[in-house]
């Protein structure tokens, strides 16, 4: 038998995604082959769930796997250690992952930058950030100075999309990239540490070698590097950036105020507005009225409202008249007291 397709991949046996193995899975299924001929198990896959889904699909579809190394040979029946093996192998994975880590840890530690996209506003040069040739550090300069007057995240990004400055993606060279700034990407850049100089690496790490889920590492864990690289902006107005942000985030999750007993049921006698109760007092909302000016001379104190309503209802019973109430003002005690 004639070996009738090469499968070739050059990326990690940790992941699925990798575009011959995949080929090499729907061929299967396909039952284009009848024998998986490979070195060993760790060239077929380095993730334990992985190999286990591989050596699946080969026997519901009859396939053979045979390794070099005479690990696995389904053909003998050599296949009960299979999930010795694949243990092994990922486990091995694990720990270059492990000492992978710890090397680029010891480079962070240095002042080295270790990703391949610069912040914006910076460039590459020997591995350390320095300031970019361009006019991308005002940029940086001018989103924190527009934060700090008072406007929010999108409406930055009208701003600087408006007047056609490059959006990161763009500045990164990235394909496909967007020409209009996003609100998150200037949140982004509002909350990065680098822009005062320290070099702040190791914020993120995966749950697992097998896994690319990225999970947050605990401030105190982080690799900081102080002074590392050019600053653009003040760590006075970097605090002051971020003691804002967080304040904003704590009046946006206020919890959401309860509804007055008589909300939808008070109306201006002059203008027929519906009134809205403001500190004690129903108001006609400025939107709905003849302007701020003119809504104080419509209003009327909870005090006085109040009173005159149990006045009425005293009436009310007082003649002798049937007094037909809502529902809910019967089954409900609220609050309705100043």
């Amino acid at each position: 038998m004639g070996c009738l397709q090469l499968y070739v991949d050059v990326e990690s046996g940790t992941t699925a995604k990798r575009i011959n193995l995949q080929r090499l899975i729907e061929d299967a299924k396909q039952r284009k082959f009848d024998i998986i001929l490979e070195k060993e198990l760790s060239r077929l896959a380095r993730n334990g769930g992985l190999s286990y889904q591989i050596k699946s699909i080969a026997e519901q579809n009859h396939i053979h796997i045979v390794t070099l190394d005479n690990a696995i040979n389904t053909l003998d029946g050599n296949i009960h250690q299979f999930w010795l093996f694949a243990w092994i192998y990922e486990q091995e994975s694990q720990r270059i992952s492990d000492r992978i880590k710890s090397v680029l840890g010891s480079k962070a530690r240095s002042g080295e930058f270790k990703g391949s996209i610069p912040p914006y506003g910076y460039r590459l040069e020997n591995k350390r950030l320095i300031l970019a040739d361009d006019d991308t550090p005002n940029v940086v300069k001018r989103i924190f100075r527009m934060y700090l007057e008072g406007k929010g995240f999108d409406a930055i990004a009208r701003s600087l999309t408006r007047e056609g400055y490059p959006t990161p993606a763009q500045v990164a060279g990235k394909k496909n990239a967007g020409v209009y700034w996003q609100g998150t990407s200037v949140k982004k850049i509002l909350s990065n540490p680098h822009y005062v100089g320290d070099l702040v690496q190791g914020r993120q790490t995966t749950r697992s070698v097998t896994s690319k889920v990225r999970i947050e590492i605990p401030k105190d864990k982080h690799v900081v590097c102080k002074n590392a690289h050019p600053p653009i902006i003040s760590r006075e107005d970097f605090e002051a950036v971020q003691q804002y942000m967080e304040g904003r985030k704590k009046q946006q999750a206020k919890p959401k105020a309860k509804k007055y007993l008589f909300t939808n049921y008070l109306y201006c006698a002059d203008c027929g507005k519906a009134l809205v109760r403001v500190i004690r007092a129903f108001l006609i909302p400025f939107f709905f009225g003849k302007g701020r000016k003119n809504a104080f001379e419509h209003f009327l104190t909870t005090s006085s409202f109040l009173h005159g309503f149990f006045v009425l209802i005293h009436g009310l019973f007082k003649s002798g008249r049937k007094l037909l109430l809502p529902f809910w003002m019967l089954s409900k005690k609220p609050d309705i007291l100043p």
